[in-house]
């Protein structure tokens, strides 16, 4: 039977792109393969994370603007991102370092465990599986039609939910301006990575903690909790 961890938190919810995984190889492939189809010169990898967050339209916008183009066709282009990722969703994707390593700390420390992205449900799903990350997850939500994304607080308190913690026995692990957002108004603690794709220094997110490695997590918990 699992045991109930000793103290605080109960619950750790972490996003995915630029947090646990650096998958910005691979989209930046897609990103390029669907803009190419549109005659626009292809992005340097650089860039590209720049333009990681919000989900696959944001990106495909943020794609077309960066070159001066109309976004007329973007629905068009966010459906050839999709087909081309799809196909190869982890072939230049890593695991950041130390990101396993913490998960099965947590994990026998009898902490549940819950993703929560702005990354479309089933390729996140798919990449989890790949990766061989799907084990430590009790819960994963991910980009739905129709459902609201980060940094709206519902798919953080929907993984929080199906956790059974509240939201002041939880904590976020986050890259991104989105991720703070959306648990500011969840009203759950937050920390960001400095390695991931925030467009803005991780330092002026606003979170309760930055870390540079998941070496350095178990030292705040403590400092965090409410």
């Amino acid at each position: 039977m699992k045991s109930e961890p000793q103290d605080w938190p109960r619950a750790v919810i972490f996003d995915l792109d630029g947090t646990l995984i650096d998958s910005a190889p691979d989209i930046a492939h897609a990103l390029n393969r669907a803009t190419e189809r549109q005659g626009l010169e292809p992005f340097p990898l650089d860039q590209v994370k720049e333009m990681i967050g919000g989900g696959v339209p944001n990106l495909v916008e943020r794609a077309l603007r960066a070159r001066g183009v109309s976004t007329d066709g973007l629905a068009h282009i966010v459906s050839d991102f999709i087909g081309f990722y799809r196909e190869n969703l982890t072939t230049g994707t890593t695991v950041y370092p130390g990101a396993r390593e913490l998960l099965d700390q947590l994990r026998s420390e009898g902490r549940a465990l819950g993703l929560c992205t702005n990354k479309q449900h089933e390729l996140t799903l798919a990449i989890l599986a790949q990766l061989d990350l799907a084990q430590y997850f009790s819960s994963v939500v991910g980009e739905r039609n129709g459902r609201p994304r980060k940094p709206d607080p519902a798919p953080l308190l929907e993984v929080a939910t199906a956790l059974g913690v509240t939201p002041d026995g939880a904590v976020m692990i986050g890259d991104s301006e989105a991720d703070v957002a959306c648990a500011r108004a969840a009203g759950i603690p937050v920390v960001v990575v400095t390695f991931g794709y925030a467009r803005v220094a991780p330092e002026a997110l606003g979170a309760d903690a930055v870390i540079s490695h998941f070496g350095e997590l178990r030292q705040w918990l403590a400092a965090l909790r409410p």
